[in-house]
């Protein structure tokens, strides 16, 4: 209804209002009931002037709202049309109290892998693997000094499609200088196997270390930092390789091991490629030294169930700007139970990384094996790897593409020496 329609039907009301006050003025009535509808005239004469005033009210706003937008005179809503990126991802996407008292942190991992293998003798090989597929938990409960961590992996190595169990373990700090930890856990005896996958300089390990790291066990494990000393003191379950199984010991022995890392400059950390540049000199070098009573034989390490190993490590690793530069030397005294001897086993690695843009990165790497003794079937003796290598960073390590090339030379304990061509292309996301 318009204004003036409005208006008109006002004016009606108040004519056909006398009307009916004339008609009662003209007829006999009794004098009480006259004055009774004369109060409700009067009534209705207040709702009309309150409706007239309403409907001006009314008019006035759907002006106002008609120049300055259909919100004007609304409040906004207090629904958030979405969160800032801080919010939820905190080196990982997270849920956290107020009070710091429990939190849960949520971290993924994929690497895609496609490897071609030429030997010198025998057919090539294709193949496209789900190299390490990841899904890990942590946070604080009760306290931020008490830790959790739990993590599952997915692998096709190994013409496999499996879930496993690789990471479960609680942890108490103290303090920077006292954190004891217990569960399954990564050792810290080699530093390029302590440092995660995803912050690799290539694709994969070093074929040294393959043969001489202690992984993952179960047990318990105190550490800390003094001032530029950092260290580790770990007993364990008997260590398997990679390709063993097996978490309990079969034999009465556990396995112990140590580790002591010195900063000389700043800290050089397990980060085996860094995207942001060095701006003052990393340097930092460790040793580490174990026993493993072996309870899984493996044909990576050369070992057997039954053998006692005596382990040492040294390791370096230096950072300046651009350039990166890491080594490592083991040694394994093995007292082979089948054999009835004693052998000494020897490794090493050494490589160069420079990014060449600040996405772009040029490696480089040598390693090698020596093992004394043809202790298990399956291992195929004296390695020695040269390996190149380029890395495109497109958000650092959290998400980069990695391609290198390595020529493998063979010298097996049995038969004429070998050789194989290897190209690996490998893409990562990381959060």
């Amino acid at each position: 209804m318009g204004r003036k329609g409005r208006r008109g039907f006002v004016a009606r009301a108040r004519l056909i209002a006398g009307i009916v006050i004339s008609t009662l003025m003209t007829t006999p009535v009794l004098a009480d009931e006259l004055s009774e509808l004369r109060q409700q005239l009067a009534a209705q004469h207040k709702v009309m002037q309150a409706l007239e005033s309403r409907m001006m009210e009314l008019e006035t706003k759907e002006k106002e709202r008609a120049e300055q937008g259909v919100d004007f005179g609304y409040k906004a809503g207090t629904r958030k049309k979405g969160l800032a990126a801080e919010d939820v991802y905190d080196n990982g996407f997270f849920l956290r109290s107020k009070d710091g008292r429990y939190s849960i942190n949520l971290n993924g991992f994929l690497q895609a892998r496609y490897t071609l293998t030429a030997p010198n003798a025998g057919k090539s090989r294709n193949n496209f693997d789900v190299a390490l597929a990841r899904l890990a938990f942590s946070g604080n409960v009760f306290d931020p000094k008490v830790k959790y961590f739990f993590q599952y992996e997915a692998t096709t190595f190994g013409n496999s499609n499996t879930t496993s169990m690789l990471d479960w373990w609680m942890q108490y700090s103290h303090s920077q200088y006292l954190n004891v930890q217990a569960g399954r856990f990564i050792l810290p005896y080699s530093r390029q196997f302590y440092t995660h996958p995803g912050n690799l300089l290539f694709p994969d390990l070093s074929v040294a270390d393959y043969a001489f790291n202690l992984q993952r066990a179960v047990g318990a494990n105190i550490s800390g930092k003094v001032g530029k000393l950092s260290y580790h003191g770990v007993v364990t379950n008997s260590i398997r390789a990679l390709d063993a199984g097996g978490q309990q010991n079969a034999g009465g022995e556990v396995a112990w091991q140590g580790r002591l890392e010195y900063d000389l400059l700043d800290a050089y950390g397990y980060l085996e490629s860094s995207p942001t540049p060095a701006l003052s000199p990393q340097l930092s070098i460790g040793v580490a030294a174990a026993f493993n009573p072996v309870d899984d034989p493996s044909g990576f390490q050369n070992v057997r169930r039954g053998d006692r190993t005596t382990n040492v490590t040294v390791d370096g690793g230096f950072r300046y700007l651009g350039f990166t530069a890491q080594a490592a030397g083991y040694f394994r005294r093995n007292n082979y139970e089948h054999l009835n001897e004693i052998g000494h086993d020897w490794g090493y690695y050494g490589q160069l990384g420079y990014y060449l843009t600040d996405k772009l990165e040029l490696a480089a790497r040598v390693s090698g094996v020596d093992f004394q003794f043809a202790n298990y079937v399956r291992t195929a003796g004296d390695v020695r790897e040269y390996t190149a290598g380029l890395n495109y960073y497109l958000y650092g390590h959290n998400v980069k593409l990695q391609m290198d090339y390595s020529y493998l030379d063979g010298d097996p304990f049995l038969g004429r020496a070998t050789s194989a061509d290897q190209v690996r292309v490998q893409t990562q996301i990381l959060f």
